[in-house]
């Protein structure tokens, strides 16, 4: 990031180059302005120190002009070194103008880069931290497969129970909250085993419990 912004103030037309600029026709091509390069304050000083030169060799001509030449030759003169006068005051102007933004500029970008070396030392902690929390979640996950298994092993007893009732007898419930596609009575109970996937740790490192199976959003487990 730059912390020294440049400023775009010219003081003619002059300065403002043209570029082409091709119309719906393919013959036709207009010349429009292009803005102005940016200028720093060290490039504006160095436009003023040539001006202040230019406006002194200017006014030490002035007495040979006065002496040799015509009264013409003496207004015209007179006319560029006021014109090279106000060329001077406009870079003045522009200078300072310039000198002000870039220490903006510069509080802006020391104020950012302190926030960012700020958030990266936070950051830095944080991946540390979770480098312990991974660790972590592995041995809670291994913890819980064989709470999972038992649900599953308990959910597939009770799932052939009810598809063979006995005369007269109630289905008999799944012993957690009831879970079914849309939440539709009239489809078979999800049981928690057959939802939970638990990944392992890494892009291509599988699942610690549940793998995804052919059928969308179906989970099964086959111990290793």
């Amino acid at each position: 990031m730059n912390a020294l912004p440049t400023v775009n103030v010219r003081h003619d037309r002059q300065d403002r180059a043209l570029a082409p600029v091709v119309g719906l026709k393919p013959s036709k091509t207009v010349l429009y302005p292009m803005p102005p390069a940016p200028r720093t304050s060290t490039q504006i000083s160095v436009e003023r120190d040539t001006a202040q030169a230019e406006r002194d060799a200017l006014e030490a001509s002035r007495s040979g002009v006065l002496l040799k030449g015509s009264a013409d030759d003496v207004a015209n003169l007179d006319h560029r070194i006021a014109v090279t006068k106000i060329r001077l005051d406009q870079l003045e102007v522009q200078h300072a103008a310039a000198v002000i933004a870039e220490i903006n500029a510069k509080a802006t970008h020391e104020a950012e880069q302190k926030r960012r070396k700020e958030l990266h030392r936070k950051a830095m902690k944080a991946s540390a931290e979770v480098a312990t929390l991974a660790d972590q979640y592995v041995t809670e996950a291994q913890r819980l497969v064989p709470l999972l298994a038992k649900i599953r092993e308990r959910a597939a007893l009770i799932a052939e129970a009810n598809r063979g009732l006995p005369d007269g007898a109630d289905p008999v419930p799944p012993g957690e909250p009831r879970c079914s596609w849309e939440g539709r009575s009239d489809q078979p109970h999800s049981s928690i085993a057959s939802r939970v996937k638990l990944p392992a740790l890494g892009t291509d490192a599988g699942y610690i419990w549940g793998e995804v199976a052919p059928i969308y959003g179906r989970i099964i487990h086959e111990p290793h």
